[in-house]
């Protein structure tokens, strides 16, 4: 892998801040997100919960059966044994409307509560209609009834249906208006029952809707704001708090979705309606004028899809500190703080940065000292053919060590840079062997004396030099970064301050050098 070098450590720092500060941002906001979506999601299901335990009220006619009236009850199914017990339940829950006793077939036996009295509906022996008769009270021998038409074959599809799939132990609710015909919007509890004879029928109770619509609107709400029951045909009732009146139960009061007057729940019930057969398994969320709200219609019945009960729950009900609006919009602008202020530290220190990554770039083979050659002399490159030895005197010289000690001090000032030394103004490899040193190790030895003693010990470290073997001929590669501090050089003129400008080494006046410090600063 290329090492980063120069500018890249500056730009992947620079670029990686911000790509940091946006993927926390990213992942704070979706995380976030998921918070909130999965405390609404609680919300909506433990307040659908809570108010299911107001439709248990109404289980009491079903759960406490045989203790209420005996547990002889299916032991006859007699017309007059049952109307017997079954008023007795009429007389101690009021809110019963009326009982269906059913089987496989369909329907053997139904009782309702009506006119003062009760009507009771048989089977005839076909099974094509129900023979109706009317008794208004326990002494009563009972008259034919002729004021009701009921489809006996769906009602016998419709419980038959119910009867196979339930399970003793379960109470199954439903709108049990689309198939009876009275007139009413009534829902049923089912459940099965065992005879002593080992004949299993199935006992459903009808409630008139208003009388579970009442239930719900008296009861603790949690978080939701809107309650609603779905009666699986597209339509719904709305359920009113105590002290707003109470919802009829009349079948005009079940409309659809776009028909409701609140737009929240118009929202929430197209959306179940939109999943029917089932509707939605899961809580979901919608927005109305510019309000989030999540809704769910728990389902009431153990199969199908004939009653529900929906609750709506606006966002801002399931809100923590944590998750609120005001906490997202606090990080982010934190966020942007940090980085601002980070890219500001990055931007007064690119230099540093910059110079981080040219440590890397100093040439430690033949091959990276010939790549440089082919450069030429430039701001960062200069070349030596001595470090001591003037050719033109034929001795060693302190002005030679001077213009490199000059070249190094410019580069530590400047954007740093390489000086070879062995290498003739136009390139050409030469060597150091003038300089004639005993080994390598001498020659490294002598240039650090020189740093110390005229730039200083503590600039050694932005200074990193080798010898390089290039075809033969040895070559003192002299690799300097930009220097924290200004590299002043102690020479024998007194000290003087050089920067880099283009190709060469240019010294800079008290004033210069002024301008210059309070730039680096």
């Amino acid at each position: 892998m290329a090492a980063i070098r120069g500018r890249e450590l500056y730009q992947v720092l620079f670029y990686g801040v911000i790509f940091v500060v946006a993927a926390v941002g990213a992942l704070a906001y979706w995380g976030v997100r998921e918070i909130r979506r999965d405390a609404a999601v609680v919300a909506v299901e433990n307040s659908a919960r809570g108010l299911s335990g107001a439709v248990t009220v109404l289980l009491d006619a079903v759960l406490s059966t045989n203790e209420e009236i005996g547990e002889g009850l299916l032991d006859s199914l007699e017309p007059e044994v049952l109307r017997r017990e079954f008023r007795k339940v009429f007389e101690r829950h009021q809110n019963v409307a009326a009982v269906m006793i059913s089987d496989g077939q369909g329907l053997r036996y139904l009782l309702t509560r009506r006119y003062g009295g009760v009507v009771e509906g048989v089977p005839d022996t076909l099974h094509t209609e129900l023979d109706w008769s009317q008794f208004k009270d326990a002494r009563d021998k009972g008259a034919p009834f002729k004021g009701w038409s009921v489809d006996l074959p769906e009602v016998d599809r419709a419980l038959a249906e119910e009867f196979a799939h339930l399970e003793p132990g379960q109470v199954n609710w439903r709108s049990s208006n689309r198939f009876h015909g009275v007139g009413e919007a009534w829902v049923t509890a089912s459940a099965l029952e065992d005879t002593k004879a080992g004949e299993r029928l199935m006992l459903s109770f009808a409630f008139p809707v208003d009388a579970l619509l009442s239930r719900l609107g008296g009861a603790e709400r949690g978080g939701a704001e809107r309650i609603f029951l779905y009666l699986g045909n597209g339509k719904a009732m709305p359920v009113v708090g105590v002290g707003e009146g109470v919802a009829t139960g009349v079948a005009d009061a079940a409309v659809k979705g776009g028909e409701l007057a609140d737009p929240v729940l118009a929202g929430a019930v197209k959306r179940v309606a939109a999943a029917d057969p089932t509707g939605p398994e899961k809580p979901f969320s919608y927005q109305v004028d510019g309000e989030v709200w999540w809704a769910w219609a728990m389902p009431l019945t153990v199969f199908g899809d004939t009653l529900s009960l929906g609750v709506a729950v606006p966002r801002k009900n399931v809100l923590s500190a944590l998750t609120s609006d005001t906490f997202l919009q606090g990080g982010a602008v934190l966020l942007i703080v940090i980085a601002f202020g980070v890219l500001v530290v990055l931007q007064r220190n690119r230099g540093r940065i910059e110079a981080m990554g040219r440590r890397r770039e100093a040439a430690v083979t033949a091959e990276e000292i010939k790549s440089l050659l082919l450069e030429g002399e430039g701001g960062r490159l200069e070349f030596k053919q001595t470090l001591r030895f003037n050719l033109k005197s034929g001795k060693n010289g302190k002005e030679i060590e001077h213009a490199c000690l000059k070249t190094v001090s410019a580069f530590l000032n400047s954007e740093g840079g390489t000086l070879l030394v062995g290498v003739a103004d136009d390139g050409t490899v030469t060597g150091f062997g003038e300089d004639n040193f005993e080994s390598d190790d001498r020659a490294l030895l002598h240039f650090n004396n020189l740093v110390d003693r005229h730039i200083g010990t503590e600039f050694s470290r932005y200074i990193d030099s080798a010898v390089i073997d290039v075809d033969g001929v040895k070559v003192l590669r002299i690799h300097c970064i930009p220097a924290r501090a200004p590299a002043i050089l102690d020479a024998a003129k007194g000290e003087e301050f050089y920067v880099r400008s283009g190709p060469a080494s240019r010294a800079l006046t008290f004033r210069q050098f002024r301008e210059w410090l309070e730039k680096h600063q």
